[in-house]
């Protein structure tokens, strides 16, 4: 990891082809962001997409059905100082699986590098997710997504962990929804709205989404899908 930092380090331009990566320039901050709220079905809140979608006075189209995955890397490949790395299978049937590899913190890089060969897919953007209706947990993210999980874990050496998610999607509008069912009957329902890096966006998600669901009940989630992939057995 340390050659691929470097050799970002170095890149002078986006696309930069780097030793077999590819190297991205970055912003001082993502133009991109994805606003979310999740929960634990436990906790209170709707308990279903569909109940969601009633709160949110909207129709969905059809479901859309995942196995989720996460991985363990070796220590070799660390991250930035104050991120994570995250490394995940995606496999949806009648189409396909796909590895996504994202570095995640708490400040915006001045630039990284995708270790995904032939990657169809980058994506820089600030995670914003709704702790309480004036308290925001803010991180940054930068992906990149491939085809061929099984060829890129093994350059990685990377480990799959003994734990699959299942994810049931629907989209309205803007809005993505999404139900996680992990091992153990824990079942997170997350919803999210992509838009731009700006104050009008947190506005306009604080008080069309966030304000509705902790009215119906919705305790927040502090935790990333990430992190209760990588505990759940």
């Amino acid at each position: 990891m340390r050659r691929i930092v470097v050799c970002a380090v170095a890149a002078a331009a986006i696309g930069l082809q780097c030793g077999g990566q590819r190297a991205f320039a970055a912003a001082a901050e993502p133009t991109a962001a994805e606003y979310v709220i999740r929960w634990n079905i436990r906790d209170g809140g709707p308990a279903t997409l569909n109940a969601v979608l009633a709160i949110m006075r909207s129709r969905a189209t059809r479901d859309r059905t995942f196995k989720v995955d996460y991985y363990d890397l070796p220590p070799a490949l660390a991250a930035p100082p104050g991120y994570s790395v995250i490394l995940r299978r995606r496999v949806e049937d009648g189409v396909g699986a796909e590895i996504t590899w994202k570095l995640r913190g708490d400040a915006a890089l001045a630039d990284w590098t995708c270790p995904l060969r032939n990657a169809k897919e980058s994506k820089a953007e600030a995670d914003v997710a709704f702790q309480g209706a004036d308290t925001l947990a803010r991180t940054f993210s930068y992906s990149c997504t491939s085809d061929g999980p099984e060829a890129a874990a093994a350059e990685l050496s990377a480990t799959l962990r003994p734990c699959t998610a299942t994810v049931t999607r629907k989209v309205a509008g803007p809005l993505k929804l999404e139900e996680w069912r992990f091992p153990g009957d824990v079942v997170i329902i997350d919803v999210s709205m992509g838009a731009p890096n700006t104050p009008a966006a947190v506005g306009v998600f604080r008080t069309r989404i966030a304000q509705p669901l902790f009215a119906a009940g919705v305790v927040p989630l502090s935790e990333s899908k990430a992190d209760l992939g990588s505990r759940c057995k």
